[in-house]
């Protein structure tokens, strides 16, 4: 994927009209009055396509993408639009090298060519096509989803040469086991086409007649194939994944295609890859609903945990689709059972996880498993998506839920102190203690100040607060104010570490026992530095630090 595509990709559309026009939603789409002054209209004919990233307006009979959008709105030229997006998007781009861009529209165009060479041969060779109607393709299937085989030897280079490519440009393709013996390294194999979401052949898929392996391959990864952001079948996927609002992913093409077939035409393929940041920036601007549809073998449950660790926080709801027993999808549409019955009972993370780690149904080994599954829980951020995992791993292991809320505390306040924050509070003094109830209990403030019974003697910065109220603070010297902010910040801690010890706060009146222990520590602190300060001035015949000593004493004994 280029720069510009990378660029455009990461651009919601319906976000960039937005800025410049008054967008309403109109079913899947979105309507408005046309942008541009040369259109002036009363009756909306402006619509914005999130699904494919285009725009279009009936009135004007103009198309346009997120660069071309920008070009025309802003009036400017290429480099400028360029800018403008880079911009919008945080995202750098190393200036832009036409005589690249302009190679990388060369070999798509040499794609295309070698695609239509491979079209002419299929018709060839019935034994073939029989091959594929033995895997349950017709031919509507084998037109749409463009199988083609490979049968040349140097044919195919003398056909490139024919159309002016040279062998610059014709190794690009990566077709060919070298430009020596010029012979097709496909030959022998079906051959179906990989795209990028503009419908550009970036690449081919191949998979052999015969028994020698492997069995299925790609082309390489090369300046215009990148599998970390190619989705198969995306294009013709997204407007149906945009009306369903959820999307279906395979791992690889003959799932995604077969699935298609039986109508479920919100599918894609990740091509033998886990789930990539990419993949999921592109699928996020068509649905918030994924289904995991990934093989059950070792190497695919590994790439199923990879994507759900991928996929944490990033406000998605994830469902695995378990299919049991079964191969693959391919498998199950071939036995003429209804795959509405396996998106039905699709897994959430936790439960794919908690059939995973299924042990026996000990003490210990529930224990074990309640650890687990809350170790994966902790790093989810949304409290009502945690919310929920939590009640769904009461049911499952039949734990009541306030133990599991207690049980997950505990990890949870493991893990921040792994990230320091409690190690920090536990160094906290009793007057840095202070000043975190009164950021957090402001309503408190009169309570705390009236319980501080050596108000001379106690640190500036908190006698300071109490004297002009707590957003004094903001007037601190950066270290302090961060310092304090700091506190305010990590007082999760402090709650979770009151709960676990029984001490959950419910009400005003505890509230206020939990402020005076704290309070009665740091007087009982003060006390001591006050009587040591004003016995060395006594010693030196002060006679206020006497009356003053006088004071502290009674103020003890109250």
């Amino acid at each position: 994927m280029s720069q510009i595509e990378e660029l455009e990709s990461s651009i919601d559309i319906v976000e960039l009209v937005k800025k410049y026009t008054n967008l309403k939603k109109a079913w899947v789409n979105y309507k408005a009055l046309c942008p541009f002054p040369w259109h002036n209209e009363k009756t909306p004919s402006f619509v914005v396509s999130p699904s494919k990233q285009i725009a279009h307006c009936f009135g004007c009979q103009r198309w346009w993408w997120p660069l071309k959008f920008i070009m025309d709105v802003e009036n400017c030229e290429f480099r400028e639009a360029l800018e403008i997006l880079s911009n919008i998007t945080w995202m750098k781009i190393t200036w832009y090298d036409r005589e690249k861009e302009q190679m990388k529209k060369n070999v798509y165009s040499l794609f295309r060519d070698i695609v239509t060479y491979y079209k002419k041969s299929l018709s060839s060779y019935p034994q073939i096509q029989k091959y594929l109607f033995d895997r349950w393709l017709s031919e509507e299937s084998i037109k749409t989803f463009e199988f083609w085989y490979a049968d040349s030897w140097i044919e195919l280079y003398n056909y490139l040469i024919q159309k002016w490519y040279n062998d610059e440009l014709i190794s690009q393709s990566n077709v060919f086991l070298d430009l020596k013996t010029k012979k097709d390294k496909f030959i022998g194999r079906i051959i179906f086409p990989i795209k990028n979401i503009r419908w550009d052949i970036v690449a081919l898929a191949w998979r052999i007649i015969e028994s020698w392996e492997p069995k299925y391959l790609n082309s390489p990864a090369s300046n215009i194939y990148d599998k970390s952001s190619i989705l198969y079948w995306l294009f013709e996927a997204r407007n149906e994944i945009t009306k369903k609002d959820f999307v279906i992913i395979t791992e690889w093409y003959m799932d995604t295609i077969s699935l298609h077939r039986a109508g479920f035409k919100n599918t894609v393929c990740v091509s033998w890859v886990a789930l990539t940041e990419k993949h999921i920036a592109i699928i996020k601007k068509l649905t918030s609903k994924i289904y995991l549809c990934f093989d059950n073998d070792k190497a695919w449950i590994n790439a199923t945990n990879l994507s759900i660790e991928r996929l944490k926080n990033k406000d998605l709801e994830v469902h695995i689709i378990s299919l049991e027993w079964w191969k693959d999808p391919d498998d199950i549409i071939k036995s003429w059972i209804d795959f509405n019955i396996f998106i039905k009972n699709a897994l959430s993370p936790i439960w794919y996880n908690l059939k995973l780690l299924q042990i026996n149904d000990s003490l210990q080994d529930k224990k074990e498993l309640l650890k687990k599954l809350l170790d994966i829980v902790k790093n989810y951020q949304d409290s009502i998506e945690k919310d929920f995992y939590l009640k769904e791993i009461s049911k499952k292991l039949d734990i009541k839920i306030d133990i599991v809320y207690l049980e997950y505390n505990k990890t949870k306040l493991a893990k921040r102190e792994d990230e320091f924050s409690v190690k920090i509070l536990k160094k906290l003094t009793s007057e840095d203690l202070v000043i975190w109830y009164l950021i957090k209990y402001q309503d408190k403030f009169d309570f705390i100040k009236q319980n501080i019974k050596f108000k001379n003697y106690i640190w500036n910065d908190l006698k300071e607060i109490l004297e002009k109220w707590i957003n004094i603070i903001n007037e601190f010297e950066l270290s302090k104010k961060n310092k304090y902010i700091s506190i305010s910040q990590n007082d999760e801690a402090l709650e979770i570490r009151a709960q676990i010890e029984n001490q959950v706060i419910k009400n005003d009146e505890k509230i206020e026992n939990i402020i005076l222990k704290t309070i009665d520590k740091l007087n009982s602190n003060t006390s001591k530095e006050a009587e040591t300060i004003l016995k060395q001035k006594i010693a030196s015949w002060d006679t206020e630090a006497l009356n003053e000593y006088k004071e502290l004493l009674k103020v003890r004994k109250r």
